[in-house]
C-alpha cells in the first residue's frame, strides 16, 4: 500500500512540474532569458518593429511586445503568453501558394502586405512573370512591405517615474494635445506603470490602414452632444439618422486630423457648412464639419494630430460644434467603436 501512494505521489509531482515547464514556456515576460526570448524578438524584427535580437527580455522587448499587443487587438500587458506567440506565429510564417491564371507578382504583393521584391528575393526569381500551378513562397515581412517601414500604428510608452506628458512629447516628436486626444485624457496628470499610447506620426496612409479600436485619435476633446444613430433632428424637427457624433467645443477650437492620410476635400458642403474629408486609404475616411475655418487644402498631406480647422456652426447647425463621421466604402460607421 505504502509502494502504491509513493508511486501515485511521484507520478503527481511529474505531472506538475511537466505543466509547470509547458507553462513557462508559453509565458515570457521581463528578465527572462533564452532561445525563446530571441526566437519572439526575430519575429518581431521580422514584422518591422525595431528591436535587438539578444535573447534577453528587458524594457525594449516589454515595450515593443506591448505595441505589437496594441496594434493586433490583444491584451496589452506586455507578457508573450499563448494568444501573443500563437498571433506573432501567425503573421510571420510564410505562405506556400498556387499561382492561379491571372495572378501577378503585384497583386499578390498588395493582398498578402509583402513587396514584389521580396517574393522575388523568397523564390530566386529573375523576372516578375509567374505561372499557373507553380506553387511559390510569399513571405510575411509585415504590412505595406516590411522591414523598410515602421510597421507600429502606434507605439506603447510605460509612464517611468519622472516622465511628464511635456518631455515625452519631445522624444516621440508629437505635441502633448495629441497624446491627449489619443489617450482620452482630461488633463496632464499620468502615473507611473501606466500605458500610454503614442500616435505614430509619419504619413502612413495606404491599403494597410485598417478599422479597429483606437485606429483613430479623438479630433478634439469635449462633451457629445449627440450620437451616431436614429434621432429627431434638433432643426428639421424629423426622425433621421444622425451620421456622425456631434462633440460640442467652445468657437475656434483647434481641430485635428484623427489619423494620418490625404486631404481630399476641404470647403463648403451643404449642410454640413465648412468641412474637411481625409482618405486614410483602404477607402476609409473621416470628416470634419460645421468649421468656422479651414486650415489644410484638398491634395495636401496630413499626419495624426495636426491641426486642420478651427471649431464653428457654419451649414445647419444649432451651436459651436464639431460633427466627426468615419467612413468605409461610402457608408458611416459609428466613430465611438474606433475611438480610444
Amino acid at each position: 500500500m505504502n509502494k502504491k501512494r509513493i508511486y501515485i505521489a511521484i507520478i503527481s509531482i511529474f505531472i506538475i512540474f511537466a505543466f509547470t515547464i509547458s507553462s513557462f514556456a508559453l509565458t515570457l515576460k521581463l528578465d527572462n532569458n533564452g532561445k525563446k526570448v530571441k526566437e519572439v524578438q526575430n519575429m518581431l524584427n521580422k514584422l518591422g518593429y525595431n528591436i535587438s535580437v539578444d535573447g534577453i527580455y528587458g524594457l525594449g522587448t516589454k515595450s515593443t511586445v506591448k505595441t505589437f499587443q496594441t496594434n493586433n487587438g490583444l491584451k496589452v500587458d506586455g507578457v508573450v503568453g499563448e494568444s501573443t506567440y500563437k498571433a506573432l506565429k501567425e503573421r510571420t510564417t510564410d505562405i506556400k501558394y498556387q499561382v492561379k491564371k491571372g495572378d501577378t507578382l503585384y497583386d499578390l504583393a498588395q493582398e498578402y502586405n509583402t513587396t514584389v521584391a521580396d517574393i522575388k528575393k523568397h523564390n530566386n526569381l529573375e523576372s516578375n512573370l509567374i505561372k499557373p500551378r507553380e506553387t511559390i513562397i510569399i513571405p510575411k515581412t509585415g504590412k505595406g512591405g516590411g522591414r523598410n517601414k515602421n510597421l507600429s500604428k502606434n507605439i506603447i510608452h510605460e509612464v517611468e517615474p519622472g516622465d511628464t506628458l511635456s518631455g515625452l512629447s519631445k522624444k516621440y516628436g508629437t505635441d502633448i494635445e495629441t497624446i491627449k486626444l489619443a489617450n482620452n485624457l482630461k488633463n496632464t496628470n499620468i502615473r507611473s506603470g501606466e500605458n500610454l499610447i503614442i500616435p505614430y506620426m509619419e504619413n502612413n496612409s495606404g491599403r494597410s490602414f485598417q478599422l479597429a479600436k483606437g485606429a483613430f485619435i479623438w479630433p478634439v476633446m469635449g462633451r457629445i452632444s449627440s450620437s451616431y444613430g436614429w434621432r429627431v433632428h434638433p432643426i428639421k424637427d424629423k426622425r433621421n439618422h444622425h451620421s456622425g457624433i456631434d462633440i460640442a467645443v467652445p468657437l475656434h477650437r483647434e481641430i485635428r486630423a484623427a489619423a494620418s492620410g490625404k486631404i481630399i476635400q476641404s470647403g463648403w458642403i451643404s449642410g454640413y457648412g465648412k468641412a474637411v474629408t481625409i482618405e486614410h486609404g483602404n477607402d476609409i475616411k473621416t470628416r470634419y464639419a460645421h468649421n468656422s475655418r479651414l486650415l489644410v487644402r484638398k491634395g495636401s498631406n496630413v499626419k495624426v494630430g495636426d491641426v486642420i480647422a478651427l471649431s464653428g456652426s457654419t451649414g445647419i447647425s444649432t451651436g459651436s460644434h464639431l460633427h466627426f463621421e468615419i467612413i468605409r466604402r461610402n457608408k458611416t460607421v459609428n466613430p465611438i467603436k474606433f475611438l480610444p
